[in-house]
């Protein structure tokens, strides 16, 4: 029976978690007047490098392998 309360609670943190990870910024900042933390965007943390808005980042498919690193693809027909 406690597995059960254990497990419900993390998947309602879990869900909670991913409804704030999709809120656009203008809810987020609402949130953001009742804790400083919840106002905060999820950004960089995930170090993804898609988006490239993090400092420092690439923008995206510039990222280029160092010589000797490329690998080409190749297809061979089937008989």
């Amino acid at each position: 029976m406690a597995q059960d309360w254990i497990v419900a609670v993390l998947v309602g943190l879990a869900a909670l978690y991913s409804v704030w990870y999709l809120l656009p910024a203008a809810a987020r900042e609402r949130l953001g007047r009742y804790h400083r933390a919840l106002g905060s965007s999820p950004g960089c943390s995930t170090s993804c490098s898609s988006c490239a808005k993090c400092p420092g980042a690439a923008a995206p498919g510039s990222v280029r392998p160092a010589a000797g690193e490329e690998h080409p693809v190749t297809f061979d027909r089937q008989p």
